[in-house]
């Protein structure tokens, strides 16, 4: 669900228009996928016969885990509480184009296993352009190119010194550090603008959370980011196929001593020999699932010290375009840090006068509170903020409050003040011979993406094979 930040945009290896050539080899690739899989000998050696597993959650890492070990052989079952599969994958078609109210990029595409499925899926990627942005200030002006230098300048500086300065506390947040050496950034619209797209809406969190010592972790691919032409669900759609998946099943307690596991469900128990948990953070901070035994004490600390993120994106439509058609991103430096500072421009990708407007750090507390009159009054001053009377009220307005769903509670994870990446790892080890957690809060290099959730569901079920060939 993430945004991709400007500083990442600017840095893109590749271009959109050296990637043309890419669609061709769409079904070698595909192929080269199926052989890779086959020859990891999931499906090829039946490791899973006569294995019997619950995953509970229909999200990206719950359809993985789910997917690898039928293909291995394995009596799978998917619960999911939603009447829908996906998770935090959510593409609403009700204006007649994919609108994604939940993850929306394939966040680096050269070698990223989302970017493998998506071809073997069939999906078609659009490739984010980072020459095509354009930032606003209130009236409409734009910021002078040297300005828009010089503060991303200043964010190196604090990027380059917030380690440093931490000196290992992790008590000290990235506020702090920005507070202690340029201060003068939260005070002008400019600076506000670029903390945000580069920080609070990265990592879905105000600045005051994130972690100062440890902002820096984790790994990224190479390449353009994307987005997916058919909207994200087909991938999820794609892995779903011929899987037992039962919607409207809430998990109230799963009991993972002895020989077996049992998932107490709102429709009743089931029992397997293993359980693989992939549930949202959030979730699991609730506390809506039980566990006896309870979990490892690793892992019930690691959940506790861990951020998990807030994100308000809102798709605004309209009947014709009033914005610049070209770029694919426009932001806005506002008064107030997080007040919708990047846009997704929808024209470009599906000819469609659609933006998806993103809130994030204190200000997405304040979207997520306003009820519809409010949020259609919110947007529609923002857009006149910038472009003046053309500006109409949008037709629709369309967004999902992840914060308020019982089945997310948030957006996605991040490593909070306090909290280490050891806390990832934590969450990766097995909670019991009978028991796995995945998803993108178990992944220490990719947290807080697509591609971290489906290597977890990789993770999580080679584990259980593992175990079955030992």
């Amino acid at each position: 669900m993430r945004p991709d930040p400007l500083r990442r945009r600017l840095l893109l290896l590749l271009a959109a228009s050296s990637l043309s050539a890419l669609p061709l080899s769409r079904q070698v690739l595909a192929q080269e996928t199926r052989r890779a899989r086959t020859a990891s000998g999931t499906a090829a050696d039946g490791a899973g016969k006569g294995l019997k597993v619950i995953v509970i959650g229909a999200g990206i890492a719950g359809l993985t885990a789910a997917s690898s070990l039928a293909e291995a052989g394995a009596e799978v079952i998917v619960l999911e509480a939603r009447d829908r599969i996906g998770g935090r994958i959510f593409t609403d078609h009700s204006l007649g184009i994919p609108v994604e109210h939940g993850a929306n990029f394939i966040h680096g595409f050269n070698g990223n296993p989302v970017a493998e499925l998506s071809t073997e899926a069939g999906a078609t990627p659009f490739f984010i352009d980072g020459e095509q942005w354009q930032v606003f200030e209130r009236g409409g002006s734009e910021p002078e190119d040297f300005e828009l230098d010089d503060v991303f300048d200043d964010l190196e500086v604090i990027e380059d010194r917030a380690v440093e300065e931490a000196d290992g506390d992790a008590q000290q947040s990235l506020l702090d550090i920005i507070e202690m050496f340029d201060p003068a950034l939260l005070k002008e619209p400019i600076g506000n603008w670029a903390l945000t797209d580069a920080y609070e809406g990265e990592f879905g969190a105000p600045l005051a959370q994130i972690s100062a010592l440890h902002f820096d972790a984790g790994e990224s691919f190479d390449g353009p980011d994307a987005v997916l032409k058919e909207g994200y669900v087909t991938l999820a759609d794609y892995l779903a196929e011929g899987l037992d998946i039962r919607l409207g099943q809430t998990a109230r307690a799963v009991r993972h001593a002895g020989d077996v596991v049992s998932v107490e469900t709102s429709g009743g128990v089931l029992t397997a020999d293993h359980c693989i948990v992939t549930v949202p953070l959030g979730v699991l901070k609730s506390g809506a699932i039980t566990f006896d035994p309870p979990l490892p004490e690793p892992q019930r600390k690691a959940i506790a010290a861990l951020g998990f993120g807030r994100l308000a994106k809102v798709a605004v439509a309209f009947d014709e375009a009033f914005w610049p058609e070209e770029p694919h991103f426009i932001g806005y430096a506002a008064e107030t840090r997080g007040r919708f500072a990047d846009m997704l421009n929808l024209v470009p990708i599906h000819e469609a006068p659609v933006l998806t407007m993103v809130a994030s750090g204190d200000y997405a507390e304040k979207v997520d509170a306003m009820d519809e009159a409010a949020l259609r009054a919110d947007v529609t001053a923002v857009l006149r903020d910038i472009f003046g009377e053309k500006a109409s009220a949008p037709k629709a307005v369309l967004r999902h409050v992840w914060s308020r769903d019982p089945h997310a509670l948030g957006a996605y994870s991040f490593i909070a003040v306090g909290a280490s990446p050891s806390d990832f790892e934590a969450l990766a080890m097995p909670a019991s011979p009978r028991l796995l957690l995945a998803g993108e809060h178990t992944s220490a290099d990719y947290f807080g993406t697509v591609h971290g959730a489906l290597m977890s569901g990789e993770r999580a079920a080679e584990a259980l094979l593992a175990g079955r060939k030992g």
